[in-house]
């Protein structure tokens, strides 16, 4: 059995002044009339499904204040006015929010809206070209467009408003407007009532939703990620805001709900030992985080680790771990299928993990509650019936669960000792904390409370508490999120003048003239990424950028976008260039030269092989993996590995000359590579390559090989794979067996073989004098080499290249290590697939018609080739 433990995380920042009374954004209410009512109603229809809602305490706050009529929300007081009363101030809020609603699943539904949309884009003016018909037009087909699928169904004001279509009136709109606030007590109602009738459960938060790690150590940041740029301000700045956050959170939870909760989403999943620690002091028996943080605790990156039940043997708290990938494809991913295709491949993934060994497995699922579901047709209603249905038509292996039910199942339970501070981000701190903007803001944080410290004593007590209460607010995740280039919005002035809003707030409070640090922005107006730029065209600086992988649906081919490879040192124009006047990072004793090192094969004295990161990467592990598609184009993060392997100490020392020892060692520290980011269970494919010589693409003649490691398998890589494995279920056998076989029946092509291994000349080889070097034995990677097999290895790579210095002297040349990708490798993966070695001459580069035509040019025959190298080092074979 499969348990599953979905926990929908419902959060907006905390929008509101307490000075002024004002709310400064809508979408509390926006998200109000459509979201935080219709997921707990769509639930409800289903009985048997059970589901969590984590519902921060501070968001609750604000629907109660636009349930008691004191919201004061700026946006809804500009549509109360008549669109002929409205001044240019007023416009220019709403040409702020009108069309921000997603285009083809909020706006193309409204003939109307779709309309106005388009004449909005055609003018810098936006609505400020619209008549006094059409503003009205735009306001009321915007709150539709908002509307949630209850209400669309079930309210009368808003089915008729819908069926009108167009030429709505100003009395219309206030109808609509008052209908949809009379709406939102129903909201906690509802969530109340499944509550109790325990179909639901209701878990908390920080109430502001702060990063609470990051509050009671900053080097918190550091521990999770050790090179992240810390603020200037002392480690422990915040750590008196921390604990208010939970008690304030519990306290407020159970005047709520009338009952104390028993589980805790620490904001953005961010946790640490200490997290855990104030979590179990105010009673509650779990938390939960991402899978990230898990494997990194446990030091184990192995999937079927994160399907059991965790608890923390000192504080006795139970905790779950976010399968990251299923969650993501319910979050970004399935609004882009069929309903039906998408509920089959969630069904699909379950029944992968139930048959991990047939025992019962616990499966957490944890996301945006609210955030998602405009990108899915239909609000997602479509998308959820579906979900519903297949849960139930598969009872008999999966069964969902509330996570304080999960103790009593018969799950494997373990103890962890400790946790590893981190986030659902990449196990780490690094979108709320590392970069300028986002230090900067910390840094306005630490000096406005210097000043408080010194004004304290002299204030009154309820002073105190307002001021105490903006710096809760100001330490909010959220202002942190939208700084810097991690995400963007076009409302990213507005969040950073709501920040300092909150510190101009507690200088305002405290009688003080309010400095002009706080009152100029943190954002610039030109760092807003224009309403009319779509995700694929955002008008950014592609030297300064970051790496993209962008894949073409017609041409059905992958290119991975690096721009700092442009900045990479070429120093193979001529070698006595290089070593007069060129300074190489690879040499011994200019290790300072290079990133920290991975790994070596030697001593502290000194090294025969090393590891470093590449310095001009084309993928960071430091990237999170997000990808965006639609109809044309598919985009993707530039997250994964990139290391170098450097061969050999001594720079002038090429592969030609290399002793065995040489080449063991080599082949040593490059399986371990492999080996080792195996373990990240994001990445799914590395690539292992040399690049010998200009015409190979070398920019170092430093003798050195490279691994890509990516998240997602290359389509010509799937495609060779499902071919063997096609080539295996029709004849029993590899396909590169009987390749090899052929080869060594023709004789003519056949260079040598040891034990372990045959090199010979394809048949139809693409390059002049390539080889192949195929194990004889049924293995599909480095990785499942004993000693024995690796040293034979070694000796077919010395033989071979001692044999080309001999028939073609020093030349440019590829080799590709070809093992399984990650992605879909077991024990069966040895019937079809076999590990090889490509080494690919670059005698000559490659010309128009092989550009054109993908057929390769090629002036040597393989026979004549093999013939060549056969007869050189004879006794040596």
């Amino acid at each position: 059995m499969v348990y599953l433990n979905f926990i929908w995380h419902m959060h907006q920042p905390y929008y509101r002044d307490n000075l002024s009374g004002k709310t400064k954004m809508p979408w509390v209410f926006l998200h109000a009339i459509k979201d935080y009512y219709d997921m707990p109603y769509m639930l409800s229809l289903n009985p048997s499904i059970k589901a969590t809602f984590n519902l921060v305490p501070s968001l609750i706050e604000q629907i109660n204040h636009y349930v008691d009529g004191d919201a004061n929300d700026e946006l809804l007081e500009v549509l109360l006015k008549d669109a002929a009363d409205i001044n240019d101030a007023e416009l220019d809020v709403l040409n702020s929010y009108l069309f921000i609603s997603n285009e083809k699943n909020m706006i193309h539904p409204f003939w109307r809206y779709k309309e106005l949309h388009a004449k909005f884009k055609s003018s810098q003016k936006g609505v400020k070209i619209f008549d006094k018909n059409e503003i009205e037009d735009a306001q009321v087909l915007f709150l539709l467009s908002w509307c949630g699928n209850y209400l669309k169904e079930n309210n009368k004001t808003v089915k008729n408003l819908i069926s009108q279509e167009t030429n709505y009136t100003h009395v219309q709109k206030l109808e609509l407007i008052y209908e949809l606030i009379e709406f939102l007590p129903n909201i906690l109602k509802l969530y109340k009532q499944l509550f109790s009738q325990g179909q639901i459960e209701i878990s908390v938060s920080p109430y502001y939703h702060p990063i609470l790690p990051l509050l009671i150590d900053i080097n918190s940041a550091k521990d999770a990620q050790s090179n992240v740029n810390l603020p200037n301000i002392a480690n422990d700045s915040f750590k008196e805001f921390s604990e208010p956050q939970i008690t304030k959170a519990v306290e407020f939870f159970e005047q709520t709900f009338g009952t104390k909760p028993n589980g805790f989403w620490p904001s953005e999943g961010a946790i640490s030992e200490e997290i855990i620690e104030l979590v179990a002091k105010h009673g509650m028996t779990w938390i939960a985080t991402d899978e990230e943080v898990l494997y990194k605790s446990i030091k184990n990156h192995t999937k079927e680790k994160l399907y059991k039940l965790y608890r923390h043997e000192k504080f006795k708290t139970f905790l779950f771990f976010r399968d990251r990938h299923i969650s993501d494809l319910i979050g970004f991913e399935y609004s882009k299928i069929a309903p039906q295709i998408a509920t089959l491949d969630f069904a699909d993934k379950i029944k992968k993990i139930q048959s991990y060994s047939g025992g019962d497995y616990l499966v957490t699922i944890i996301l945006d509650g609210e955030n998602a579901w405009e990108f899915y047709p239909n609000n997602g209603k479509d998308f959820f019936n579906e979900l519903y249905k297949t849960l139930k038509d598969n009872s008999s292996f999966v069964q969902t669960i509330l996570p304080s039910e999960a103790a009593g199942l018969n799950i494997e339970k373990l103890p962890l000792e400790s946790i590893q501070a981190g986030s659902w981000i990449d196990a780490n701190f690094d979108i709320w904390i590392g970069k300028p903007q986002k230090n900067r803001a910390w840094e306005l944080l630490a000096s406005t409370k210097e000043d408080y410290v010194k004004k304290s004593a002299s204030l009154s007590k309820k002073t105190n508490q307002k001021i105490l209460d903006e710096f809760a607010v100001a330490l909010g995740s959220d202002w942190f999120w939208w700084y810097n280039d991690d995400h963007f919005t076009t409302l990213k002035p507005l969040f950073d003048k709501l920040f300092r809003l909150h510190l101009q707030n507690i200088y305002t409070l405290m009688g003080l003239n309010i400095p002009q640090i706080i009152i100029h922005p943190i954002v610039s107006q030109n760092e807003m990424v224009p309403a009319k730029c779509g995700a694929m065209h955002q008008p950014i600086d592609l030297k300064s950028a970051e790496s993209e992988f962008r894949y073409c649906k017609l041409t059905k081919r992958w290119v991975l976008f690096a721009p700092k490879r442009s900045d990479r040192p070429n120093n193979f124009i001529k070698k006595q260039v290089q070593i007069e006047e060129c300074i190489c990072p690879f040499d011994a004793g200019n290790e300072y030269l290079t990133p920290k090192e991975i790994t070596r094969i030697g001593d502290s004295k000194g090294w025969r092989a090393r590891v470093v990161p590449n310095l001009y990467n084309v993928l960071s592990t430091d990237i999170a993996p997000m990808g965006k598609k639609d109809d044309y184009f598919d985009v993707f993060s530039g997250f994964g590995a990139h290391e170098v392997i450097i061969e050999t100490p001594k720079h002038d020392l090429e592969m030609f000359d290399y002793s065995l020892e040489e080449f063991a060692d080599y082949l040593q520290i490059a399986k371990e590579r492999i080996v080792s980011l195996k373990y990240d269970v994001r990445l799914a494919y590395s690539s292992l390559f040399k690049n010998h010589g200009e015409l190979a693409g070398a920019s170092l003649s430093h003798s050195h090989s490279q691994i890509i490691a990516m998240p997602f398998v290359p389509d010509e890589v799937a495609e060779e794979i499902e071919q063997k494995k096609e080539y295996h279920k029709s004849y029993k056998r590899a396909l590169l067996d009987d390749l090899v076989y052929e080869e060594r029946q023709y004789e003519q092509n056949l260079i040598f073989e040891n034990e372990s291994f045959v090199c010979y000349a394809p048949y139809a080889s693409r390059f002049a004098y390539e080889v192949k070097i195929v194990a004889k034995d049924k293995y599909s990677s480095i990785t499942e080499f004993d000693e024995n097999t690796l040293l034979n290895l070694a000796k077919s790579l010395e033989l071979i290249f001692k044999k080309y210095k001999n028939v073609l002297d020093y030349f440019s040349f590829n080799i590709v290590f070809k093992n399984h990708p990650y992605e879909g490798y077991s024990e069966n993966s040895k019937d079809y697939f076999r590990f090889c070695v490509n080494i690919f001459p670059r005698l000559s580069g490659i010309a128009g018609f092989e550009i054109d035509s993908k057929i390769h040019l090629n002036s040597i025959l393989p026979n004549i080739a093999a013939n060549r190298l056969k007869e050189v080092y004879e006794v040596l074979s």
